[in-house]
C-alpha cells in the first residue's frame, strides 16, 4: 500500500488528462465560439500546481515527461507538443516557486501565466505544422477564455492538489520513524 500511495499523483495527472479530453469534447459547443474558444486543461493546472508546491522533487519532471507521452499518443498519435510542454512547464513552475512566496493568489497568477504559455506554445507548434490557420488576433481572444477556465478548474481543484502533493509526493518514501 505504500508504494501505491507515492503513485497517487501520478494517477491523479493521469485521470486530470482523461478529464481534458472529456470535458473538451462534451463542452465544445459551448466552449468554443466562432474563431475563439477556451481550453480547457485540468492537466496543466494539476501540472503547475504540482511544480510550485513540491519544488525540490525532480521525479515530478519525469512523470511531467511520461505523461506527455501518453497524452501525444492519446490526443494526436504522434510524440512532441505535451512530451516537450509538459515536463518544461513543471520545471519552469519548480523555479518559480523557489523565488515567490507560497501563498494561494502567487500560485493563481503562476498558474494563469502557464496556461498562457501552453496556448501560446501549442498556436505556435500548430501554426508551424500547417494544422491550423488561425491569425494572432484569435489567439488574443482566446487567452481571455482560457483563462476564466483555469480560473473555474484553478479554484475547484486547489485543495486537492496541494493536499494531494503535500501529503503524498510522487516516488519519495513516506516512511516515519517512531520511537
Amino acid at each position: 500500500m505504500r508504494i501505491l500511495r507515492q503513485w497517487y499523483v501520478a494517477i491523479a495527472l493521469l485521470v486530470a488528462v482523461l478529464l481534458d479530453g472529456i470535458f473538451a469534447y462534451r463542452l465544445q459547443g459551448f466552449i468554443f465560439q466562432g474563431d475563439f474558444g477556451a481550453s480547457c486543461w485540468f492537466s496543466v493546472v494539476g501540472i503547475s500546481l504540482i511544480g510550485l508546491v513540491d519544488d525540490r522533487n525532480v521525479n515530478n519532471i519525469w512523470l511531467c515527461f511520461g505523461l506527455g507521452i501518453l497524452a501525444d499518443l492519446y490526443y494526436y498519435g504522434f510524440l512532441g507538443v505535451y512530451t516537450v510542454s509538459f515536463p518544461l512547464l513543471c520545471f519552469l513552475a519548480q523555479r518559480v516557486a523557489r523565488i515567490l512566496p507560497e501563498v494561494f493568489w502567487m500560485r493563481l497568477i503562476v498558474t494563469l501565466i502557464g496556461y498562457a504559455l501552453m496556448e501560446i506554445y501549442l498556436f505556435i507548434v500548430f501554426s508551424i505544422a500547417g494544422t491550423i490557420s488561425l491569425s494572432i488576433s484569435s489567439l488574443v481572444w482566446s487567452l481571455l477564455p482560457g483563462w476564466g477556465m483555469c480560473l473555474i478548474i484553478f479554484l475547484i481543484t486547489y485543495r486537492f492538489w496541494v493536499k494531494l502533493v503535500e501529503e503524498h509526493p510522487f516516488l519519495v518514501s513516506q516512511r516515519r520513524y517512531f520511537f
